[in-house]
């Protein structure tokens, strides 16, 4: 496995990752802002979103926030916003780089923690640079497991994503189940948990994120023998069938508040 996030094919220049990017946000976002509405963020809160992608949750914050400052950190910021005068990106490694402890109201990460080597220890940072009694919130995305096996094409194609991700990517898809149970171990309070599916059907909030999942990685899945040609093809046009529905995914949404001395 080539080091670093994704062994690379999760690369902001890679031609589909924006369009993959933007897909994630369909699925997740709701889910985000629901549970970070839930801890209810006031104007001029400091923020810090970790691993931002295209920035949609750090806007959201800067509109909740403001005047508070939101720093939204990735380790490319070509694709973060410039336009929002209380945002500030910048280039980070959660693993690597600091802030000053105490530094912020609310520090949030979504499907960051599942791809890193030691979640633990990027766990602790964060409690680390929460002021006491503010918030530390995480998003990962879960798989799902149909009853019964993979019987459809569509499932065989979900396993086969499962499985690059896991294994070439070095990703843990099935670690969100314990975020909760971390979070508590990191010394947080008032654990809570929100679950928003991921829906794959005419009107499913994770048909785009499945499409250009196939699209973006198919060449891999059929170079390590993990679909054949005839499962993608079958599988798009499941994902054009308004009669198909399938629940592939879980957002699990966990949070806890540092402690007050």
């Amino acid at each position: 496995m080539t080091a670093g996030y994704g062994a690379g094919h999760l690369d902001h220049d890679e031609p589909l990752e924006l369009r993959r990017l933007r897909a994630h946000e369909e699925f997740a976002d709701a889910g985000s802002r629901r549970a970070l509405d839930g801890l209810d963020p006031v104007p001029g809160w400091r923020c810090l979103e970790l691993g931002g992608g295209t920035g949609s949750v750090g806007r959201w914050l800067a509109r909740r926030c403001a005047p508070g400052e939101v720093v939204v950190t990735d380790l490319d910021t070509t694709l973060l916003p410039t336009d929002v005068a209380n945002l500030t990106p910048l280039r980070h490694d959660v693993l690597h780089d600091d802030f000053p402890a105490a530094s912020f109201d609310l520090v949030h990460a979504r499907a960051l923690l599942e791809h890193l080597p030691d979640r633990a220890a990027a766990l602790a940072r964060m409690v680390g640079w929460t002021a006491p009694g503010g918030w530390v919130c995480v998003d990962a995305t879960l798989r799902i497991t149909p009853p019964g096996g993979s019987r459809t094409a569509f499932h065989r194609c979900l396993e086969g994503l499962s499985r690059l991700a896991s294994g070439r990517m070095g990703a843990d898809i099935g670690w969100a189940t314990g975020l909760p149970l971390m979070l508590a171990e990191a010394g947080l309070v008032e654990v809570g948990v929100l679950c928003t599916p991921g829906v794959v059907g005419s009107t499913g909030n994770a048909t785009s994120l499945v499409r250009v999942s196939l699209a973006q990685f198919g060449p891999l899945l059929r170079e390590h023998d993990l679909v054949s040609d005839d499962d993608i093809s079958d599988c798009l046009a499941l994902l054009d069938d308004p009669g198909h529905a399938d629940l592939p995914f879980l957002l699990i949404s966990a949070w806890g508040r540092r402690p007050r001395p």
